[in-house]
């Protein structure tokens, strides 16, 4: 799936008014941060794999070998699947994760998406009985 640029924006300012309502600064500070790096890399690369609440993420960095890493996240937890099978370490630290806000900005993304089509559905015009004018 390739994601609306428009949407994109939309659904990344949702989220970040949602992290308002976080009460401790630190925590809220981030999650900011965390935001905006997945918003970041949304722009950078906004071809997702997202099915059934978990998506999964090509990473920024690679291993010492050069190979991609791969992490899949979910609302429960963020793990690096390729190559080592561990969880994130932010997310093992109690802290916020790119990856995980990456899944939120998605999220948020298909429910804008899902409300714009279900208005649109309610909106077609039907012309009715029309008549051609020639001079």
């Amino acid at each position: 799936m390739i994601l609306n640029p428009f949407l994109l924006e939309r659904a990344y300012n949702e989220t970040r008014q949602l992290v308002r309502r976080e009460t401790r600064e630190k925590i809220r500070n981030r999650r900011y941060n965390a935001l905006k790096k997945a918003y970041q890399r949304l722009i950078e690369n906004p071809f997702i794999n997202y099915e059934n609440g978990k998506m999964l993420i090509l990473s920024d960095t690679v291993t010492e070998q050069g190979e991609a890493k791969f992490y899949r996240t979910s609302n429960k937890e963020c793990r690096l699947e390729e190559p080592d099978n561990v969880l994130c370490f932010a997310f093992w630290e109690g802290n916020p994760c790119w990856h995980r806000a990456t899944l939120e900005i998605v999220e948020n993304y298909l429910l804008i998406e899902s409300e714009l089509n279900q208005a649109s559905d309610g909106k077609t015009v039907h012309a009715g009985d029309t008549e051609v004018f020639t001079a």
